[in-house]
């Protein structure tokens, strides 16, 4: 009898002690920690100030984009329009989560003292220079050629908000250009146009600022934007 309850005692004690090692892992990692679970290291880069193209000569109505052979239709272009750009391409490309964005005042910084017409000849070397500078993997240049503020307010307008640019990720050590975005659209009412019930629903379903326009664009294109990884 005392030999069967030694070996019971025997086999409970092995049960706890096998329970306690197939649980082990579980109590080590948090939830969303799992075994096998590692965080991927994302390529660093930069999004440089866009440029403001204005077209040669000034009552030209189309201008050739910053990047390959496509063209713009020009309009008003305030001073503000590629740090505006620029400020919301780096804000939706971070909320992305596809690359590491630098801050964005250090590829500013980087970028100040350009001779703007260097840039806006040979945009690809010159951008390549700067990230080389700046020790990213690639960098984000882009040119925006109209920036028309919406006349009127929200339930009504004399005139639409029109945004237009372009966007390229340049990959520094090669200067290949691994992603391109463009946009060049104004608000259309639902009744005009149906096809853009999507973007219409997204300004709110109301006439939105060129800003909120540009947001909408920008998102948009950044949908087949690349997943950088060291």
């Amino acid at each position: 009898m005392d030999c069967q309850m030694k070996k019971s005692k025997g086999k409970a004690v092995g049960v706890i002690f096998g329970l306690i090692i197939f649980l082990l892992p579980a109590l080590c990692h948090p939830q969303g920690q799992g075994k096998g679970e590692r965080v991927v290291p994302l390529q660093k880069v930069a999004v440089l100030p866009f440029l403001n193209i204005k077209p040669e000569p000034p009552d030209q109505r189309v201008v050739k984009g910053l990047w390959g052979n496509f063209f713009f239709r020009t309009g008003e272009l305030p001073s503000r329009a590629g740090s505006e750009v620029a400020t919301i391409f780096h804000r939706q490309l971070k909320d992305l989560g596809r690359c590491e964005l630098i801050p964005l005042d250090y590829a500013m910084a980087a970028a100040e003292g350009v001779d703007p017409t260097a840039f806006s000849k040979d945009p690809i070397g010159v951008a390549a220079r700067i990230g080389r500078d700046l020790g990213v993997y690639a960098v984000v240049i882009g040119g925006v050629y109209r920036f028309e503020q919406r006349q009127g307010s929200a339930l009504g307008v004399q005139r639409r908000g029109w945004g237009a640019g372009d966007a390229h990720l340049i990959q520094v050590a090669d200067k290949k250009v691994l992603w391109s975005g463009r946009f060049d659209e104004t608000q259309h009412s639902l009744s005009e146009n149906a096809l853009k019930i999507t973007s219409f629903l997204k300004g709110g379903a109301q006439w939105v600022t060129v800003e909120r326009w540009v947001e909408i664009g920008v998102e948009s294109k950044l949908r087949d934007f690349p997943t950088l990884v060291r």
